[in-house]
């Protein structure tokens, strides 16, 4: 654990602890027991609770993939009007789309789980299973889930989710017309 990766989660608090409020409800939906609920801890369980060891699949799955997917699509949609407002159409002054754009890359720093979720997920699907289907359509997100705790812990994830919203504007030009021709 790097002091690097506690400032960014206190930096991120937001989307951190909305992280951990998912994880906990899929935890809960799996029946899967949580030990520790605090989440905000100068540690590494800052942003992720404390729970049992999954041995079972799709409980493994979900705590991995439940919390990245909430937390990817309301960052999402904040980030998107934030960077759209701010970046597009020049609205340096609107409070509103400061709010977003932060709470759009606080939640998109704080998409990865834990890696021990992420090695119970590669255990569970890859080592103690014999189905191949499985395997072959967990792996994207196995290599994504492993890329981005490894990636977190550095902090690393706060400059991706910046350097993406620099680039939403460029990616919505691409689907609507109008602001490509104005980007150019």
């Amino acid at each position: 654990m790097s002091i690097v990766y506690i400032i960014v989660k206190i930096l991120t608090l937001p989307g951190a602890m909305l992280h951990a409020f998912f994880e906990h409800m899929s935890c809960r939906a799996s029946k899967t027991l949580v030990d520790d609920a605090r989440v905000v801890q100068a540690n590494e369980m800052l942003s992720h609770v404390d729970h049992q060891l999954i041995s079972r699949k799709g409980p493994s799955f979900d705590i991995c993939f439940i919390p990245f997917f909430l937390n990817f699509m309301l960052g999402f949609l904040t980030l998107s009007f934030g960077a759209v407002t701010i970046y597009y159409f020049g609205k340096f002054t609107d409070v509103f789309a400061w709010i977003c754009l932060y709470l759009g890359i606080s939640m998109w720093t704080n998409l990865f789980p834990q890696i021990e979720d992420v090695m119970m997920l590669k255990e569970n699907f890859f080592v103690n299973n014999e189905k191949k289907i499985s395997k072959i359509l967990v792996a994207p997100f196995y290599a994504i889930f492993f890329v981005g705790s490894r990636i977190e812990k550095w902090g690393l994830t706060l400059i991706t989710s910046i350097a993406f919203s620099f680039a939403v504007p460029y990616i919505y030009g691409w689907f609507v017309p109008a602001i490509y021709n104005a980007l150019k």
